[in-house]
């Protein structure tokens, strides 16, 4: 089941994104984050972060909203999808996205499912035009998905970042949204 993120969640939300977090370059999941495996996060900034984000309409600055994909068997957030307002006030016509999906719960189609429902969502927004993704070149799994969702490729970054001493080149991509009829 895939839902909005409420603020009774976050306690969950918070477990599901640390699990998440463990992942990064490791075992069959190819490195995702610039946050170096199992670096802790300062978690009341981030629970911070997130409730004055879902209190924020879309449009002002630091707005977030969330879906999650609940596992029903376990009651364990699966995956999620999340967008953001830009830094920039006079970029608030677009929004960031990142989606993350639990390694057991992955090649099931649900990044696509969770980005289907957020696509829906921002394009019945007025105030957004265009969603922005940000991947790393190495990640082939993602870059796929982002295309087959109709993101298109705005630029990529040579070496924009150096990960256990390797250059990484940062891909942007990006998606005009289609407008919703009434």
């Amino acid at each position: 089941m895939i839902r909005p993120l409420t603020t009774a969640d976050i306690d969950a939300f918070m477990a599901h994104a640390e699990k998440q977090a463990a992942e990064n370059g490791r075992g069959k999941t190819v490195r995702f984050a610039l946050r170096q495996p199992g670096a802790p996060r300062d978690r009341p900034r981030f629970r911070s972060t997130i409730e004055d984000g879902l209190r924020k309409p879309v449009g002002e600055p630091g707005w977030i909203r969330i879906w999650i994909a609940v596992e029903p068997q376990e009651q364990e957030i699966a995956g999620h999808v999340g967008l953001r307002a830009p830094a920039e006030p006079r970029s608030a016509h677009r929004a960031f996205v990142d989606v993350g999906v639990l390694e057991p719960y992955r090649r099931r189609g649900l990044a696509a499912r969770l980005y289907e429902e957020a696509i829906a969502w921002a394009s019945g927004q007025e105030q957004l035009a265009w969603l922005d993704a940000e991947v790393f070149a190495h990640n082939a799994p993602a870059l796929t998905l982002h295309q087959r969702l109709g993101f298109v490729e705005t630029a990529r970054v040579a070496d924009l970042f150096r990960l256990d001493g390797l250059p990484v080149d940062d891909v942007r991509l990006s998606l005009r949204l289609p407008r919703r009829s009434g």
